[in-house]
């Protein structure tokens, strides 16, 4: 082999080996599988916590499995925001909290990390959010687009995709 054919191959072999590592960067698609809602009184139901706050702060962090290893392996990276709580429609948060929630994906380590069915908030928006909360883990919507809602100007909820359930005042209603 001339040095001039060795030399060709040894860099197509470099460019495959970095565009793969994650020294180099990287790319990694989380798939979830999330209940679907037909109606809002499903999410209201099935929620702990009901707010409009506005999330600020995001941050990533990695979160590991309750149970079995917990190396980087088993992580799964997430974007976690400080949302202040402007309104309460269901759960023991009150105007003024700060409630923690977590959405899929960020990034850490030059590697962007993102799901297709999330929809990031937008820091300083405020939504609508229908949560899951748990003791020791920063709280979950119950599903990527299903369960928030950006408020609009005149107080009204709209959906942040394609998401078909309409929500108004009246849904939100404390029995």
């Amino acid at each position: 082999m001339t040095s001039r054919r060795m030399l060709a191959v040894a860099v197509v072999v470099l460019l495959a080996v970095a565009g793969c590592g994650r020294v180099f960067g990287g790319r990694v698609v989380y798939e979830g599988d999330y209940p679907r809602y037909q109606s809002v009184a499903e999410l209201m139901e099935r929620a702990t916590l009901v707010v409009e706050a506005t999330p600020a702060n995001p941050r990533f962090e990695k979160l590991y499995p309750t149970d079995g290893p917990k190396t980087d392996d088993t992580a799964v990276v997430v974007t976690v925001y400080d949302a202040t709580v402007t309104r309460v429609h269901k759960g023991s948060a009150r105007p003024g909290d700060v409630v923690q929630v977590k959405q899929m994906g960020g990034e850490m380590g030059g590697v962007v990390y993102e799901s297709a069915e999330e929809v990031p908030f937008r820091t300083g928006t405020a939504y609508l959010l229908f949560l899951e909360t748990y003791p020791d883990s920063p709280a979950s919507l119950l599903n990527p687009d299903q369960a928030q809602y950006e408020i609009d100007p005149a107080g009204g909820y709209q959906p942040v995709s394609d998401n078909t359930l309409t929500v108004t005042a009246a849904d939100l209603e404390k029995p």
